[in-house]
């Protein structure tokens, strides 16, 4: 799965009101749904389409804020353990590496405020805030509300 298979092009151009027929615009729009997308995981830790991942152990240990997490690849003797927020795995002494398998299987699994979030990270992206009711050039706050309940890190 990719990006795109979470929010299409065409889907991205009736979002945004673009004609089919205007396709000079076509690879900027699927450059801006990938950033979308890509700033709605880094925000909030939860992978959106399922992908293998690998992470440094210290001391064989590791904490893995991303999610939702599938499977544990290697090393087999991994034991993990969840919080709220994160999942510690600790492995042998002697492992470097940890490999997972992470992200939604299927776009129905995402949350929706995830893609809704991006859909309209898409649309200030595209029109450079144009339509901003706020005059300041920013997301408004509303929007920027409905992602923050999936941050699974906070400083």
């Amino acid at each position: 799965m990719a990006y795109t298979d979470i929010i299409s092009l065409a889907d991205a151009k009736n979002y945004l009101r673009i004609d089919d027929g205007f396709t000079s615009d076509d690879s900027q729009i699927t450059g801006m749904i990938n950033a979308s997308l890509r700033y709605v995981e880094k925000f909030t830790n939860h992978i959106l389409f399922q992908r293998s991942k690998d992470y440094l152990l210290i001391n064989g240990c590791a904490k893995v804020y991303d999610f939702p997490i599938n499977s544990i690849t290697s090393p087999s003797d991994t034991e993990q353990t969840k919080s709220f927020t994160y999942s510690n795995f600790r492995a042998s002494q002697n492992e470097e590496t940890l490999t997972l398998d992470i992200g939604y299987s299927t776009v129905d699994n995402i949350p929706d405020e995830l893609i809704q979030y991006a859909y309209y990270k898409l649309k200030f992206y595209y029109f450079e805030a144009k339509d901003d009711d706020t005059g300041k050039g920013e997301i408004p706050e509303w929007a920027e509300d409905s992602i923050h309940q999936y941050k699974r890190f906070i400083f």
